[in-house]
């Protein structure tokens, strides 16, 4: 016995037809999306929306370039997102703040996220990120902890020096070395002391799998990195996508193994909950005794000691975060006064008038370092490490005749506002001073967001700037810095995922004595 199926060519045919329809429509209606809510912006392509504008050119001149055109308040697409772009620091302040609870819910810009990752602060909100934050906030504003900090990264900085030294010594006349690898080093090892109090042996023992760690946890977030690219633009494919993040997930399972050992151990070794603030000698040991405020099923609030999990979460967003931030900040300075000489002078006589030709330093000398804090500010306005700041619309809203729907992407780019000439005059010279003490004062300060602003600002400031200063007052108290013929001028930048010298920094340097 045989069967036959006959297919009716016209039912196919008008099958088909409602797919094109059906398709054309829904394309129709979601690249209409910003149009409809008067917003302007660059035409977008069908699927890729504009990302393919960003192909082959600097990010960042992207978006200065669409500021230009289409003004303070415009919109784009990623794939099939639309989005919101602001480069004004009155819709800033609007977003970050004084409508804090309608632009709560902060971006994640790692699309590859795993165990137990997902409970770090960036990934997490309402009520659960709130209390969460208020332990690592009292955690990186402890003086305690921070005096502590600028003693371990001296150590950190003293190393760092042995090793320019030594590549110095192999570096050709007038050709300068690539600083890059020996700030990475200087950054990762000062991290793993700061986090976890890692002694010699230690550090000796698990050094290379924290690096490779750092390392692949940044390339996998990359604006570089094409899998990471498609899984931001069609998040539907991650779990397919994650089969090329092979290295991160390896070295990520690999250093969350080492983070369950070396947390039982100090467990063993601390007596849990009778430190004073002082009294920690990492910013481990003070997770460790920390209480998270917490809300039981009956709805009633208890506090409760931090899990392994969320202590390794935690711990983890220090290694990665702080790793990328710093070295680039780092390096960009350096830069910047192997260009700028007199800015240089200038730098060596407050060092050396505050903290001395060489030996220790204290945390409140580092703290009186004006010019360098305005070096840091105008590198930054120049090399905007992290460029901008992107929230999720949670209640649709009208603000300043703007309408932002929920579940839409905000961003407040901040590289554009840096490039303003009526927020910064002659915005492409490099004057330290336009961010001295009085002139900070008069500005709005919104214009200028390095750690952000609002209760989602950055809470690791002050450590932060522990790292970036040590590292500065240490080579620039024996180093004179000058270009060579390697040097990059303009330097190329990449996202990875913070702004980094794309190909490192090559300078010169010579001993001062």
């Amino acid at each position: 016995m045989s069967f036959s199926l006959e297919v009716n060519p016209y039912l196919v045919l008008a099958f088909l037809g409602m797919c094109v329809v059906f398709i054309y429509r829904y394309m129709v209606e979601t690249y209409s999306t910003l149009e409809k809510l008067g917003i302007p912006g660059p035409k977008p392509v069908w699927i890729f929306g504009n990302v393919l504008e960003f192909k082959g050119k600097n990010v960042l001149h992207v978006f200065d370039d669409w500021k230009k055109k289409f003004g303070d308040v415009y919109g784009f697409y990623e794939g099939f997102r639309p989005g919101i772009v602001v480069n004004d620091v009155d819709f800033a302040r609007d977003i970050l703040n004084r409508h804090f609870e309608k632009f709560y819910i902060r971006t994640s810009y790692r699309p590859f996220v795993y165990y137990p990752d997902n409970l770090r602060l960036i990934e997490i909100d309402g009520e659960h990120w709130k209390n969460q934050r208020a332990v690592l906030n009292k955690l990186l504003n402890s003086t305690g902890i921070l005096k502590q900090v600028v003693q371990k990264m001296r150590i950190s900085s003293n190393r760092m020096l042995h090793q320019m030294s030594e590549e110095l010594k192999n570096a050709k006349e007038n050709e300068g070395i690539n600083i890059s690898k020996v700030i990475d080093s200087y950054v990762s090892e000062g991290v793993m002391r700061i986090v976890l109090d890692m002694d010699e042996e230690q550090l000796a023992k698990h050094h290379d799998s924290i690096y490779n760690y750092e390392i692949a946890s940044n390339w996998s977030a990359s604006a570089e990195n094409e899998a990471s690219g498609l899984a931001r633009l069609f998040p539907s494919l991650t779990p397919l996508l994650k089969l090329a993040d092979k290295k991160h997930r390896e070295s990520h399972e690999e250093v969350v193994n080492i983070l369950r050992e070396y947390l039982n151990n100090t467990l063993t070794g601390q007596n849990n909950n009778k430190l004073k603030d002082g009294d920690h000698v990492s910013l481990l040991s003070f997770l460790l005794s920390s209480k998270v405020l917490s809300r039981d099923i009956d709805g009633s609030l208890f506090r409760r000691g931090l899990t392994t999990d969320e202590t390794i979460a935690h711990i983890t967003s220090f290694l990665s975060e702080m790793y990328s931030t710093t070295t680039a900040a780092i390096q960009f300075i350096l830069y910047e006064l192997a260009c700028n000489q007199h800015c240089q002078d200038k730098l060596y006589d407050e060092i050396h008038r505050i903290c001395g030709k060489d030996g220790n330093f204290s945390l409140a000398e580092l703290q009186k370092l004006e010019y360098l804090d305005m070096l840091f500010s105008e590198t930054y306005r120049h090399h905007p490490v992290a460029p901008g700041l992107s929230r999720v619309c949670s209640e649709s809203c009208t603000i300043r005749g703007v309408t932002f729907k929920k579940g839409m992407v905000v961003r407040v780019m901040t590289s554009p506002m840096y490039n303003d000439e009526q927020l910064f005059q002659d915005p492409d010279k490099f004057i330290p001073e336009r961010f001295a003490r009085q002139n900070r004062l008069e500005s709005n300060q919104y214009s200028f967001l390095p750690f952000g602003q609002g209760p989602r600002m950055c809470p690791g400031q002050k450590l932060a700037m522990i790292k970036v200063k040590t590292a500065i007052i240490d080579i620039i108290r024996n180093y004179t810095l000058t270009t060579c013929k390697n040097t990059e001028i303009p330097l190329k930048e990449a996202l990875r995922p913070s702004l980094t010298p794309a190909n490192g920094v090559c300078i010169t340097m010579s001993r001062r004595f």
